[in-house]
């Protein structure tokens, strides 16, 4: 028997109203981090975007995420004694500090929550390891429960001389989580006890050496995954079977056009709620990919890069989709901007709505 998949992105995005406050957070090394989540205004009709605020308590908010409910907004820090922030969300989106708890690691990077809303997973990048918090009733975060330490490094000297872990993302059925190690090219996947959140290992598949795997995203079927990788600025496509949790290669597909000779890192990566087309940021080539699902899920083709500066001016280090779809907000990190780019929904092609908002060192946004 299939294990039944989360809500449809198509139909979520169907039933979607455009947010209204866009809520960003930056990232400017860890001897001078940035300081605090900014609040943006988004004008649903106009675009219009406004920054009308700031909640300055957290050092280098690298990833935010909201619980379930709305109510809550987790942050990760990424500091050398990482930590991870719960913050109360108010009815005008203003933030307020619940708790905050020890990742019991360094360079917190990202969070992942578990649909029930009852456990919070944190990577830390610097120290290689997956933690497990506990959510209270009042979505307060508990101490860690466990710590899963990864090992060895990769084929590249210099950026993989251990591993550094850099998602977490409950799979669509909520039994197991899965995380991209960018150090030793492994994408492993763990089983998860809903009830208890501890997590077993299940199995890791070698995407090749030197490849640096950052993030990914699950196509709507839940049957293919496209992980996005930073050293060599590729896109792999994975088969994944929900039922068993069995992952493994399809294929792999570049995020540059043919020809391409500079530096590039790739960073983010989003795909539309209809499953047809994967979206990539480039830094230093400045652009977003934009790539066609093809194939049923098993084959990305690279249709265009869309420029978003010039290089090396702007580090596109975050892309979101608004829920409607018809949005790409950008967080330009080097740039210190926010912009939004109009996404043609039938093509799958980006235009520049000529709305942007200054935003120091922005790394990550979240949308409400």
């Amino acid at each position: 028997m299939q294990r039944p998949l989360v809500q449809s992105p198509a139909l979520e995005a169907a039933t979607a109203v455009k947010p209204t406050r866009a809520l960003v957070g930056g990232y400017a090394g860890t001897e001078t981090p940035s300081r605090g989540i900014a609040a943006v205004s988004i004008d649903p009709g106009s675009g219009e975007m406004v920054l009308d605020g700031s909640f300055t308590h957290v050092p280098n908010p690298f990833h935010l995420l909201l619980s379930p409910s709305g109510r809550t907004l987790y942050a990760a820090s990424n500091v050398v004694e990482g930590r991870v922030f719960a913050l109360q969300v108010g009815g005008d989106g203003e933030l307020a500090p619940l708790n905050d708890q020890s990742a019991e690691g360094a360079g917190t990077v990202h969070l992942g929550l578990h649909p029930n809303g009852r456990h919070l997973f944190a990577v830390n990048h610097d120290s290689g390891s997956v933690v497990v918090l506990p959510v209270n009733p009042d979505e307060s975060l508990g101490p860690v429960t466990q710590l899963v330490q990864h090992i060895g490094p990769g084929a590249h000297p210099e950026a993989q001389q251990c591993p550094h872990p850099h998602m977490a993302v409950v799979d669509p059925t909520g039994a197991r989580l899965l995380v991209p190690d960018k150090g030793n090219d492994y994408v492993y996947v763990y089983h998860l006890d809903v009830e208890t959140g501890r997590l077993t290992p299940q199995s890791q598949v070698y995407l090749g050496g030197g490849v640096g795997p950052r993030q990914f995203v699950f196509h709507p079927s839940g049957r293919y995954l496209y992980v996005i990788s930073e050293l060599v600025s590729t896109i792999t496509t994975c088969g994944y079977d929900p039922d068993t949790g069995a992952l493994w290669t399809v294929g792999s597909t570049p995020t540059l056009p043919p020809g391409t000779e500079l530096w590039n890192a790739p960073s983010g990566i989003a795909i539309s709620g209809d499953g047809r087309f994967v979206y990539a940021a480039n830094r230093g080539h400045e652009s977003i990919a934009v790539l066609a699902v093809e194939s049923g899920g098993a084959r990305l083709r690279l249709v265009t890069t869309h420029q978003v500066g010039t290089p090396v001016t702007t580090l596109p280090w975050d892309i979101v989709l608004d829920p409607t779809g018809t949005l790409l907000y950008v967080a330009n990190q080097l740039a210190a901007t926010v912009v939004t780019l109009a996404v043609d929904q039938s093509s799958g092609l980006l235009a520049p709505t000529g709305r942007s908002v200054a935003v120091p060192t922005p790394a990550c946004v979240a949308l409400i």
